[in-house]
């Protein structure tokens, strides 16, 4: 088996990064919906505290993951999990997220000289689905597979769902949230990206999510708190 290094503290990376982005920014203190991908016909809108606070209050509890290590969901679908040159490849709808243009996922284990390395670590499963954390060269992600049928999706940051049907996940990427709204059986997503903000919340009632947003990375910006509710449209 290959030994990777270990990923540098993504924080740190992320910052270091954002110092040099913001050399060359042009300070936009605008709040900016950026459509990165709507195949599943999703839609955003901003809302006020008040509603927000109200849904905080109902909120469902967030499904938890079931630990499984490789070893054993390797053993138990070994039609999904076929480890081919230290990768395991996966099939997705092609061109169903912005950035793929092949009808695979991949997760490996591989260090080239440079910086180029990659790995991965099964985190467990959830709803059918097993999750796996893939790491590389300032790079992350998730990758959710379905066990029934090898189905699988990216999302930057960790999937959250309470019904099993759809997920929510957020992650930061040299300044911009990508938020990733999942319908866990298709794998069909609605993706949007915010420039200059950060997601410190979410929470979730009845499939819709609703999110608090902080501004982050904007010296010249005051300092602003957003509600945003993200949904499949009827």
């Amino acid at each position: 088996m290959v030994n990777l290094p270990k990923p540098m503290n993504r924080k740190l990376i992320l910052i270091f990064l954002l110092t040099i982005v913001q050399i060359s920014w042009a300070q936009d203190c605008d709040f900016e919906i950026r459509n990165l991908s709507n195949i599943l016909n999703g839609k955003s809108e901003l809302i006020d505290k008040s509603e927000y606070e109200k849904i905080v209050e109902i909120s469902e509890k967030v499904i938890e993951f079931k630990l499984e290590s490789e070893l054993r969901l390797t053993k138990k679908y070994p039609k999904i999990f076929k480890l081919k040159d230290s990768c395991y490849s996966f099939s997705t709808n092609s061109n169903i997220r912005i950035g793929i243009d092949t009808p695979e996922l991949k997760a490996c284990k591989y260090l080239l000289m440079g910086k180029g390395y990659s790995n991965y670590e099964f985190k467990g499963t959830y709803c059918g689905n097993a999750l796996i954390e893939i790491t590389g060269y300032e790079s992350w992600g998730f990758l959710s597979v379905d066990l029934q049928n090898g189905l699988t999706c990216f999302t930057m940051g960790k999937p959250l769902t309470s019904d099993g049907e759809t997920a929510i996940s957020y992650s930061n990427y040299y300044g911009e949230e990508e938020i990733a709204l999942t319908d866990l059986k298709t794998k069909e997503q609605y993706v949007i990206g915010i420039e200059g903000w950060i997601t410190m919340e979410s929470k979730v009632s009845k499939n819709s999510y609703y999110l608090k947003l902080e501004s982050e990375f904007q010296t010249s910006c005051e300092k602003e708190i957003k509600y945003l509710k993200v949904e499949i449209k009827n």
